[in-house]
């Protein structure tokens, strides 16, 4: 699936540059160079290395809340993602942040000062040749300013102009990252999940190892998201050297991100044995010589039955409950010798009967060449997401969210900054699922609420993203962040 790619901050650039390279190393070309990087912190850009300079944007560089690091004391005085963290920390109790670089982890700036850069941004955004992708994914840290609040407007942006599909995916910071941090990141889901056609969270806590900082995680962590990113929309990207009944259709991918929401992938590898048979077995399957009662393709669904329940309990981008998933996607990588139709249907059918839902579609990519067959599983707006119920509550516990001393924010019904509302009876839900019908909302209209109200829940009736109308004025609304003045956090996600 062709697929335009969009970093914001410090987390979406180096995301997104790590995404191109493995584009090359796969030799799956799916963005067909359609890359941008948008920044508000120059020195972000100096550690790229496979996205073109001409495709990296500083925006708010004239902007007075804005600042910059100066270059000679560089080497020397970079902050690491600990003492940022650090930084943050003191930043959410009152400590100065005006000389960290960028827009000082404030939301709020990053929201003014993509709307003050709107037509600097609007000229990069014509870069993107949207006849040449069926889709277009903005990259972003939501725990900093620049991501979670660049990150919002380009998306609202991007509905506003463009007709195909907009997905985000937005970096949620480590347990061990500020409140600031956390309450940043829940309130960027919050916005989000209305906003795009489908949301990727990627948990940083998932992927920390102990007491291992996690700045010291971050190159395996967006070593993982390329993995999976590239392997679920970079599938069948590759020139096709193999024909295959199954092939993976990039309609089947959009149709599964359809329903919108929160979406999780999940990917394992197997090793195989690629003997003499396997190019016998390939050539009899091309014939239509090949006997499918053989014990070599019991052999085969056994394994790939195994690979796929190993999918399923693998690391996801976000963990949470599979069952609790609208629809599902697998695609299954490797040779043709060693992927046949009853292993196929045997994967499919474990799929089933974990997530309990018969919307399921599946598909293979042919890997002539390869050793490995690989499972990944795409799991598409999915209601049971511990964490984030555990940023919604972290955020509403944490000092920093009562603005300007006054009464929590959403205290009136407990709803802080996660997701989703309480229930009436006094549980915590999940995870909203997105609304089937985009017509109907209990919500007042947003003259009729308070101003915490607004800011905090999500609008059901565009949980689907925004229709044809929303999209024209998209980019006239305003981003209401109501931060205290005391806002803290970065970009340092990844």
């Amino acid at each position: 699936m062709k697929l335009a790619l969009i970093g914001v901050g410090d987390a979406g650039t180096r995301i997104v540059d790590r995404l191109v390279a493995a584009e090359a190393e796969t030799g799956r070309w799916f963005t067909e160079g359609n890359v941008l990087a948008f920044n508000t912190a120059a020195h972000a850009f100096d550690e790229t290395e496979s996205i073109p300079d001409e495709r990296q944007v500083l925006i708010g560089d004239t902007h007075p809340a804005v600042t910059q690091r100066v270059a000679d004391d560089a080497d020397e005085t970079a902050p690491t993602a600990a003492d940022r963290d650090e930084a943050d920390v003191s930043g959410a109790t009152g400590g100065s942040t005006a000389e960290r670089p960028g827009v000082g982890g404030d939301p709020e700036i990053g929201a003014e000062v993509a709307a003050a850069d709107l037509p600097e941004i609007r000229r990069a955004l014509d870069r993107i040749d949207e006849t040449e992708v069926a889709a277009t994914m903005v990259v972003a840290g939501l725990g900093g300013g620049t991501g979670s609040g660049v990150g919002s407007v380009l998306v609202e942006e991007l509905q506003a102009v463009h007709e195909s599909p907009v997905y985000a995916l937005g970096v949620l910071p480590a347990s061990a990252e500020s409140d600031r941090r956390a309450l940043t990141a829940a309130r960027g889901v919050r916005t989000l999940v209305p906003l795009a056609d489908a949301v990727f969270p990627v948990d940083n806590e998932a992927w920390s190892h102990g007491t291992e900082p996690i700045s010291d995680r971050y190159d395996a962590i967006n070593d993982a998201i390329a993995t999976r990113i590239v392997g679920l929309f970079g599938a069948g990207e590759r020139d096709p050297t193999s024909p295959s009944e199954m092939r993976i259709d990039p309609a089947d991918i959009r149709r599964t991100l359809d329903v919108g929401g929160i979406a999780s992938i999940g990917r394992e590898t197997v090793t195989i044995d690629t003997d003499s048979s396997g190019w016998i077995d390939r050539l009899l399957r091309i014939l239509g010589l090949a006997d499918d009662d053989r014990g070599g393709r019991e052999t085969d669904a056994a394994t790939v039955k195994r690979l796929v329940q190993q999918a399923l309990n693998s690391a996801l981008t976000l963990p949470c409950d599979i069952a609790s998933t609208d629809r599902a996607l697998l695609i299954l990588s490797g040779p043709p010798s060693a992927i046949s139709r009853k292993g196929f249907e045997t994967g499919r059918y474990l799929l089933e009967e974990e997530t309990g839902t018969v919307e399921v579609l599946a598909g293979d990519e042919p890997l002539p060449d390869a050793e490995t067959i690989t499972a990944t599983v795409l799991f598409a707006n999915v209601t049971s997401v511990p964490r984030i119920d555990e940023l919604q509550a972290r955020a509403t516990e944490a000092d920093a969210f009562e603005p300007s001393g006054g009464d929590a924010a959403g205290a009136s019904g407990g709803d802080a900054a996660g997701v989703t509302p309480t229930d009436t009876d006094g549980g915590t839900a999940d995870v909203d699922p997105v609304a089937t019908d985009a017509g109907e909302s209990n919500a007042a209209e947003p003259d009729e609420r308070e101003p915490d109200e607004r800011e905090l829940d999500v609008d059901e009736s565009n949980a689907n993203g925004p229709d044809a109308g929303d999209r024209e004025a998209g980019a006239a609304r305003e981003h209401d962040f109501e931060f205290a003045d005391d806002a803290a956090g970065d970009d340092a996600e990844s």
